[in-house]
């Protein structure tokens, strides 16, 4: 095993674990397969839900589940800061991680998580917004990412922010971090604005690509590449979207007033339902229970609301809590219960058919026998992601994956989506995941990267991680 010294922590925001495989075995990407595959590994890794960006980069900053770090999703309400009167004109009784209120995102996260900025005082930040223990001089773009970012939604020109990326990461080459956290926009970006396989999207792992070589051969002629460890890993996938479904107006259909961005001064402080909508094919969706919004509404006081959502064809799976904290799982495929034993087994009992489809699933089993069950079916690690999403205090009475094709956010998007994530399907959870280490474990959650890079780099392993070291 090499020496690392430092890690390059490139994200390919939005890659599909598919066509990053394609274009590695095509010779396509040459310097991610001479530099970081060849000498090290290529996975398939399970992302976390929802499947977005924001909440599925906790894994990488903390090793935690984005319902452990409180992050349920782009866009949440707190049902409890929500109720209180006193607390009207606080700024965390609800949130969108789009414009200003990114800036948010360091605070709103749970304290008791080490950032992995924290495990390497000389860290380096380019483009990511979670970024809590980075020291300000050297998050480069700490005042100018939403700029960046904002230019990269509308204007359709991506390229020159990951062109930005590039500039930024060969120039802090030379400050010796040990750590540095780069983001590419262009994959996430484009997909949305065409599609996933885009020509301008394939251009955009290509530059990643081109990135990794002026980076590798720079750091080689300094005699720094062996000891300089490289992860290049996605987020979540996309797939193309054809239909929009108005969830707003299906909950105001139903007689409720109903919280929403950007329009949040409508029901201020009245609301008797909420839409959050995250990467538009995953929704927290809120109700105020017969006894206020103190508390969760448990998943039988919502049964109507849960059957008129399966009737419809752009919601594939709903899920909430019982009246005894269990999660209820339900699809047109059947309904099924899951939750954490006393002994930390990982509990999974059909009720009626699958909500999944699985086949020959066990009822108890570890996280990595779950893992192992599921990892090649359409719903990869399902159960367990919508069971750690639930245990956030923010996160919706129900949740709401979308079908393939679908998305739950008609209005308010511009530009038009073309393409969505978020979901819990198999195309939107699997990333790719190429480290310049060998791994000895065959299956990877995006929860183990972190522990993985810790051991890699000689760091002791905080306690209370969610993942695993895969190179142990």
């Amino acid at each position: 095993m090499k020496d690392f010294k430092s890690c390059i922590f490139l994200m390919a925001d939005g890659a599909r674990a598919d066509v990053f495989e394609e274009l590695l075995n095509a010779g396509d990407l040459p310097a991610i397969s001479r530099y970081v595959v060849e000498p090290g590994a290529y996975r398939e890794a399970v992302s976390v839900f929802p499947s977005t960006t924001g909440p599925a980069y906790t894994p990488y900053v903390f090793g935690k589940y984005p319902g452990r770090c409180n992050f349920p999703g782009i866009r949440w309400l707190d049902r409890r800061l929500y109720a209180d009167r006193s607390k009207i004109l606080s700024f965390r009784r609800f949130r969108s991680y789009i414009g200003l209120e990114t800036y948010f995102m360091n605070s709103d996260a749970s304290t008791d998580n080490t950032s992995i900025f924290e495990v390497f005082p000389r860290s380096g930040n380019i483009l990511n917004e979670l970024s809590r223990g980075v020291k300000l001089s050297n998050d480069k773009t700490r005042f100018s990412k939403l700029y960046h970012k904002v230019k990269s939604h509308f204007t359709d020109r991506t390229d020159e922010v990951d062109l930005l990326a590039r500039r930024l990461l060969v120039k802090e080459l030379g400050a010796m971090h040990d750590f540095i956290f780069t983001v590419f926009l262009g994959i996430d970006t484009y997909s949305h604005v065409n599609h996933p396989f885009h020509r301008d999207v394939i251009d955009s792992y290509r530059r990643i690509d081109e990135t990794i070589d002026i980076v590798a051969s720079r750091l080689k002629s300094e005699g720094r590449l062996d000891e300089t460890l490289f992860v290049i890993i996605s987020d979540h996938g996309l797939t193309q979207t054809h239909s929009h479904f108005d969830s707003l107006g299906f909950l105001n259909a139903r007689g409720y007033k109903t919280f929403y961005y950007p329009n949040v001064f409508k029901h201020f402080t009245n609301a008797d339902a909420g839409s959050l909508i995250s990467g538009n094919a995953m929704a927290n969706i809120y109700v105020k229970s017969p006894d206020g919004w103190e508390r969760r509404s448990t998943f039988d006081e919502m049964k109507q609301l849960v059957e008129d959502f399966l009737e419809r064809p752009e919601v594939d799976i709903v899920a909430g809590t019982d009246e005894d904290g269990k999660v209820r799982i339900k699809s047109t495929r059947g309904e099924a219960t899951a939750w954490i034993g006393e002994d930390g087994l990982v509990n999974y009992r059909k009720i009626s058919g699958d909500p999944f489809g699985y086949n020959g699933v066990p009822e108890s089993m570890t996280a990595r026998e779950a893992l192992a069950a599921s990892f090649s079916t359409e719903y990869p690690d399902a159960a367990v992601q919508i069971m750690q999403l639930l245990e956030s205090p923010r996160a919706g009475d129900l949740v709401l994956s979308a079908h393939l094709g679908y998305d739950l956010r008609s209005h308010h998007e511009s530009p038009e989506h073309r393409s969505s994530h978020g979901s819990l399907v198999r195309d939107h959870m699997v990333v790719p995941l190429a480290i310049s280490a060998p791994l000895t474990d065959e299956l990877a959650r995006t929860v183990d990267v972190y522990p993985t890079i810790l051991s890699l780099l000689g760091r002791q392993l905080p306690d209370g991680l969610d993942g695993i070291d895969l190179s142990a």
